[in-house]
C-alpha cells in the first residue's frame, strides 16, 4: 500500500464545499469526501505549522514531542516519527513544500525532504514568477505538483509515502491568475491586506482587531482565500489523475487534512491562527479514501485530532506501535465499528511576540492559551497574573462560540477547570522562543508569513 497525505495549510473545512460552503471551491477534495470518509469534527493540537505536522507523524501532542515555539524547540528524540516507521518497513519517503520548514525534526525519517534538486528548479522558477507576479511569493503548487507526480512516477514500483504540503491559503492570500479574481472581480480596492482600513498597518494591528475593516475588504480578503483553496484543488486533482492512470488508485491510501485553520474576524482574530484557539483557528478537515479499507461517502462526527492520524495508518499496515502515544486508531470507526469516544480534545496556541495582542499577559509558554473539549463543553483558560480568565462553550448549541457560559454553567465549569488545570500539571510551563538567535533568512521568511513585525 502506498500513502499520499495533503497537508493544505490553513485550510477551514466549513470553506469545502462538500460540507455546504456556498462557492465551488473544491471539487477534486469534495470528489475525496465521496469516495472516502470524512470526519466532521477533526480538531488540530496547536494552530501553527511544524507543530502540528509533527503531532501528525508523531501521534503524541506538543508538549510531549517537544516543537512548541516559534525557535528554540527541543525535540523529544524518544519519539518515532511515522516517516522513521515507514522507513524502516520499506517505504521510500518524500516531503515536499515550498521550503519554509526549518524545524530539522520534521526532516527525520524522509530520503527525500524537499532535496537539492527541487530547491534549485524551486528557487529557479519562483524567481522568474516574481518577475510577473510580484505580490505572489507562494503560488508554485503548479510546479511542486509537477515534481511529485514525476517523483510518484518514479517510484511507482515502491512502496512509497509522499507528504505533499501547499501553502498556498497562507497568509497574505495571494493565489495565481485567474484564481486570484475568480470569487471577486469586481472589486475595485487595496489587495494588500496590511494596507486595507486606509493606510500601512503594523501585523499586529491587523491581526488583533485594533482596526476594523469594511465589509467589501473582508469579502476581498475571504475571496482571495477561497480563490487559493480552488487553485490548491486543481492541483489535488492532477495527482489523483494521475494515480489513476498508472494504476495506482486501488494501491493508495489518500489523506488530506490541514495544519490548523485560519481567522476572518471571528473574536477580533484576523487573517491568522495561531494565536487563539476559537474553533476557526483548531477545526481541520480530515478524509481518508481507499477502496477496500474505508467506506465510500461516510461522515463520522465523533470528535478527533491529527494525533489519530498515524495509529491509524499503522493500524492500517497491521504493524505494532512500540512507542505510548497520545493518539488512537481510527480504523474501527472506518470500518462502523463502536469505538470508545476519546477522553477529551486538546489543544495549545503559539507563544506571542506581537504588540498588540489583547489576551496574551506572559512571554513564552507561560502565557499560552489552552483548550479541552469534553463532549460538546469546550473550556478555554487564559494565564493571567491576578486572576486567570477562563472561557466556557457549548459547541452543540453554540457552534461560533458567541455565549460565554463561565458564570451560568457553574458545576460544569468547575469540573472543566479541575480537568484541564490537572491535564497542565502534566507539561512543562518553561521556555521561551529565542528570536534574537535566529538567521535573518528565517526572521524574513517568519515576516513574509507574517509570524513577526
Amino acid at each position: 500500500m502506498n500513502i499520499i497525505m495533503f497537508i493544505v495549510d490553513a485550510l477551514r473545512p466549513d470553506h469545502l464545499s462538500a460540507n455546504g460552503y456556498a462557492r465551488a471551491t473544491s471539487p477534486n477534495m469534495d470528489r475525496l469526501a465521496e469516495e472516502g470518509t470524512s470526519f466532521s469534527n477533526a480538531y488540530c493540537p496547536f494552530p501553527w505549522t511544524n507543530s502540528s505536522i509533527l503531532s501528525a507523524f508523531t501521534g503524541v501532542y506538543p508538549h510531549n514531542h517537544g516543537v512548541r515555539l516559534v525557535s528554540n524547540n527541543k525535540f523529544n528524540e524518544s519519539v518515532t516519527t511515522l516517516p522513521e516507521i515507514l522507513k524502516s518497513h520499506g517505504f521510500r519517503n518524500a516531503y515536499l513544500d515550498v521550503d519554509v520548514l526549518s524545524e530539522p525534526a520534521m526532516k527525520k525519517g524522509f530520503q527525500e525532504f524537499n532535496p537539492l534538486r527541487w530547491k534549485i528548479e524551486n528557487k529557479i522558477k519562483r524567481s522568474i514568477y516574481k518577475i510577473f507576479n510580484p505580490k505572489n511569493f507562494l503560488g508554485l503548487t503548479e510546479q511542486h505538483t509537477g515534481i511529485a507526480i514525476r517523483w510518484i512516477k518514479k517510484h511507482s514500483g515502491d512502496k512509497f509515502f509522499l507528504c505533499h504540503h501547499p501553502i498556498d491559503l497562507h497568509w497574505p492570500y495571494w493565489p495565481p491568475k485567474p484564481y486570484d479574481h475568480m470569487f471577486d472581480s469586481g472589486y475595485k480596492g487595496s489587495h494588500d491586506f496590511n494596507t486595507l482600513a486606509g493606510g500601512k498597518l503594523a501585523r499586529g494591528d491587523v491581526l488583533f482587531g485594533h482596526v476594523k475593516f469594511q465589509k467589501e475588504e473582508m469579502e476581498h480578503a475571504i475571496a482571495h482565500y477561497d480563490g487559493a483553496i480552488k487553485y490548491v484543488d486543481t492541483q489535488i486533482g492532477r495527482i489523483l489523475d494521475t494515480l489513476k492512470e498508472i494504476g495506482l488508485e486501488d494501491e493508495t491510501l489518500v489523506i488530506l487534512t490541514s495544519d490548523h485553520g485560519e481567522n476572518f474576524g471571528e473574536h477580533d482574530f484576523y487573517f491568522q491562527h495561531a494565536a487563539s484557539l476559537y474553533e476557526p483557528s483548531i477545526r481541520i478537515p480530515l478524509i481518508f479514501k481507499h477502496p477496500r479499507l474505508v467506506p465510500k461517502g461516510k461522515i463520522i462526527k465523533q470528535r478527533v485530532q491529527n494525533i489519530d492520524i498515524m495509529p491509524t495508518i499503522m493500524d492500517m499496515l497491521n504493524v505494532p506501535l512500540i512507542d505510548r502515544i497520545d493518539g488512537i486508531s481510527l480504523l474501527p470507526l472506518l470500518k462502523g465499528e463502536t469505538l470508545k469516544c476519546r477522553e477529551f480534545i486538546f489543544a495549545e496556541s503559539l507563544e506571542e511576540h506581537f504588540k498588540g495582542h489583547k489576551r496574551i499577559f506572559f512571554p513564552g509558554i507561560k502565557g499560552k492559551w489552552r483548550t479541552m473539549i469534553i463532549g460538546d463543553w469546550k473550556i478555554i483558560y487564559i494565564p493571567h497574573p491576578q486572576n486567570d480568565i477562563f472561557e466556557l462553550y457549548n459547541l452543540k448549541d453554540d457552534p461560533d462560540e458567541k455565549n460565554n457560559l463561565i458564570s451560568k454553567e457553574k458545576e460544569i465549569a468547575s469540573e472543566m477547570k479541575k480537568r484541564i488545570l490537572e491535564f497542565l500539571k502534566q507539561q512543562s510551563n518553561e521556555g521561551d522562543a529565542d528570536l534574537s538567535s535566529m538567521d535573518d533568512k528565517s526572521k524574513k521568511l517568519l515576516r513574509e508569513l507574517g509570524y513577526m513585525e
